[in-house]
């Protein structure tokens, strides 16, 4: 189904849940700004444009138009993001599905509130002309991932009948190095991410296969609550969320622009990601993962959320699933 041309949007629940006047154009005056609500939002990762919908947010003063203020921060070694979450130490933070689903049925008090992602940029690339163009390619060759690429990769063969791929587990550094020598047909990567580095330094493009074309479901850059933010105060997950998304709407809408704000005004100097074009190609590959093919971002399909958790509890990616019925929160963005 050809995708739709027009701007991605908030759904019509979220939007209501922001308000009109926040939503008016930069020249409109600001409505006047309730008291303020102070929040942590933990990343799953390093600043950089793959959450350029909560930095736009921050910057052009929705969180404060909304009576938060809100503290990012970022990933760092040792940190658990759902724990820091369930222990207390951030109100809300993001992470990949499977990772939520197995805080949740380790008993975490917490719950999936909306999506930055719609789908998991876990992929695979090769250099150019290996000739990369589907899973069919892949049949004899062998494949190097990371220790959780590992399963991913055990789903991708078992729901496409594809056996004869070896998959092997190899290092991060220079992974594409063994590629490029042959050692490897492919490797694993984040598709919004690595393939920009590899570009520039072999100065070619890599051939990218999505997993998630090929069986991978499961959301990412999925935003978790603590259940007691969610029974005290469902108020403030509400405006959070709704801004925040109206923080990715306006990103999409101009993606160079939002990588100059991200760059300009919150990634530290010293960071790989303070580079203004490697950002903006980042928001050009990321868009379609927000998006997902529809123009409401930021929402939770139950039906596909509980299917993904099926197929990644058959497959081992999760040792044990929670009561599914439990794991979404009542939100503007769980449908």
């Amino acid at each position: 189904m050809p995708r739709s041309t027009s701007s991605p949007r908030l759904s019509r629940r979220a939007a209501l849940q922001l308000g009109g006047a926040a939503l008016a154009a930069p020249f409109m005056a600001r409505p006047a700004r309730a008291a303020t609500t102070r929040l942590t939002f933990q990343l799953d990762w390093k600043i950089n444009a793959q959450f350029a919908g909560l930095f736009m947010a921050e910057a052009e003063g929705l969180y404060a138009d909304a009576g938060l203020e809100v503290e990012i921060r970022p990933w760092a070694d040792g940190v658990n993001v759902a724990s820091e979450v369930a222990e207390g130490r951030a109100h809300m933070a993001c992470a990949e599905q499977n990772l939520i689903l197995g805080a949740q049925a380790a008993g975490a008090p917490i719950k999936a509130a909306a999506t930055m992602f719609q789908a998991s940029p876990y992929g695979l690339m090769a250099p150019a002309g290996a000739g990369l163009s589907g899973l069919e390619a892949l049949r004899g060759k062998t494949v190097g991932v990371h220790v959780d690429g590992l399963k991913v990769m055990a789903l991708v063969k078992g729901v496409n009948g594809i056996e004869e791929i070896e998959v092997v587990e190899i290092p991060y550094a220079d992974k594409f190095a063994r590629a490029v020598s042959g050692e490897m047909f492919a490797v694993q990567c984040y598709v919004i991410d690595e393939p920009i580095g590899v570009t520039a330094r072999y100065g070619a493009a890599p051939e990218v296969l999505k997993l998630s074309d090929h069986g991978l479901l499961s959301t990412a850059q999925t935003i978790m609550a603590s259940d007691t933010l969610l029974t005290e105060q469902p108020e403030v997950v509400e405006a959070f969320l709704a801004a925040t998304f109206e923080g990715w709407a306006r990103v999409l809408a101009d993606k160079p622009a939002a990588a100059e704000m991200v760059v300009g005004q919150f990634v530290p100097d010293g960071s790989v990601y303070k580079d203004v074009a490697y950002q903006t190609r980042c928001l050009e590959l990321l868009e379609p993962y927000v998006t997902g093919g529809t123009d409401d971002i930021g929402v939770i399909s139950r039906q596909k959320w509980e299917e993904a958790a099926t197929r990644m509890a058959e497959y081992g990616i999760v040792e044990a699933l929670p009561d599914l019925s439990t794991t979404l929160a009542d939100t503007a963005f769980v449908a």
